[in-house]
């Protein structure tokens, strides 16, 4: 190898080369956790309990506001519930990882004990954290067992008015102090700690229980009806809850979005446009 070949190849070498750190490796190992939430929704491989009948017998898209609870309801069982909040909860996860990413790394970077120690935590943290996303999924099987007809039945028949309210409830919620306090909260800096698992994990439970109000408007109301199974919404309201984050200016962004669903809630009330939400096949 000539003089300036190896040259360039070590100046090439310094400019790849990454000191590992346990950030690092935070980092790494959510995004890698968040390909693989994604790739297990995009195959199809999460349970879906109910499919064959909803496709093959009640002619319901799958990507129709509230399909996925009504093939629950429909097959009535215990199992089919607990499916349900398997495939939710990964649907959650892959939404909230990127969001997360930046806490979890100011957790990781904050912990004051051994690199073991810190291992045990963030699991702690995590698994806690994921739990309370999963169990989520009982807040859209109550609103099917509350509407009449379920949020498939409801939606369907009053679909402007339902569509028109979950904007403008959630731009309200926005909007709100409530939120914006809870947001301010969830964005906050980390303290120096030595958690052990359990306070760890009850850690991951109370930033759960935050994250799911903070998102309530956005994946309560505008995502479950105007259908959780459709990926283009995912991969939009995954961004708008990712970015309202940002610490800097996160909360303008959660003040602008609210205004922008306001202002379309009372669009869709006023002019009754055609909306992207498949009904029927």
């Amino acid at each position: 190898m000539s003089t300036s070949l190896r040259s360039a190849v070590e100046r090439v070498t310094d400019l790849c080369t990454v000191d590992p750190d346990r950030t690092t490796a935070v980092v790494v190992t959510l995004l890698c956790l968040d390909v693989v939430w994604w790739l297990l929704l995009y195959g199809g491989l999460v349970p879906m309990p109910g499919m064959r009948w909803l496709m093959m017998t009640a002619d319901i898209p799958i990507a129709a506001p509230g399909a996925m609870e009504r093939a629950v309801f429909h097959v009535g069982t215990l199992e089919a519930v607990v499916k349900y909040m398997i495939m939710w909860g990964v649907m959650m996860w892959a939404m909230m990882q990127p969001a997360m990413t930046r806490f979890t790394r100011e957790y990781a970077a904050a912990y004051r004990g051994s690199a073991t120690g810190s291992i045990w935590a963030l699991a702690s943290f995590l698994v806690s954290y994921y739990a309370v996303w999963m169990v989520s999924a009982c807040v859209p099987l109550l609103f099917n067992a509350a509407l009449p007809g379920g949020i498939y039945g409801f939606t369907r028949e009053y679909t402007h008015f339902v569509i028109g309210c979950a904007l403008v409830l959630t731009g309200i919620y926005q909007l709100s102090r409530f939120k914006r306090s809870l947001l301010r909260t969830c964005c906050e800096s980390v303290a120096p700690h030595v958690d052990a698992p359990l306070r760890a994990a009850s850690k991951g439970l109370d930033h759960g229980v935050r994250c799911v109000l903070t998102c309530f408007g956005v994946f309560f109301l505008v995502m479950v009806f105007f259908g959780e199974m459709n990926l283009v919404w995912m991969v939009a309201l995954t961004g708008v809850v990712t970015i309202e984050r940002l610490p800097i200016w996160g909360e303008e962004i959660a003040v602008g979005t609210g205004l922008v669903s306001i202002l379309s809630g009372l669009l869709v009330f006023i002019i009754r446009p055609d909306l992207p939400i498949p009904i029927v096949l």
